[in-house]
């Protein structure tokens, strides 16, 4: 399972929807424990952009990640989710841009020279 499905089910409340939009199409509220497994609908949307920003996040917003098509960089938000996943992405995808808010020199990226982790 990709590291933030995994991160978004561990740290979403049973039963609390989550969201996720896309700037040009119609956005999903779903259950995160009713979708991705046998004989249950696919997760809604995708994480990384592929020429649009991806949002998932929760109704109060404290945690989520958002994927910014220019910069081909995931914001990973949220004190929780970050702590499950950072680990996970870092190892796929490179080390970190910004840390709260603030450029640190690194980033975790997905462009041109490096592969996308989730397409094969």
């Amino acid at each position: 399972m990709e590291p933030f499905k995994r991160g978004l089910l561990a740290c979403a409340v049973p039963g609390e929807p989550l969201y996720w939009l896309n700037r040009y199409h119609a956005g999903s509220r779903f259950d995160p424990l009713r979708v991705g497994g046998p004989g249950q609908p696919r997760w809604p949307g995708r994480a990384y952009p592929d020429g649009d920003y991806y949002v998932y996040l929760t109704s109060d917003l404290r945690l989520g990640t958002f994927g910014h098509p220019w910069e081909e960089s995931l914001c990973v938000f949220g004190r929780d989710l970050l702590t499950e996943v950072e680990d996970d992405l870092t190892d796929l995808l490179g080390t970190v841009l910004r840390r709260g808010g603030r450029n640190i020199g690194n980033i975790w990226f997905f462009g041109p020279g490096r592969a996308h982790p989730f397409t094969k």
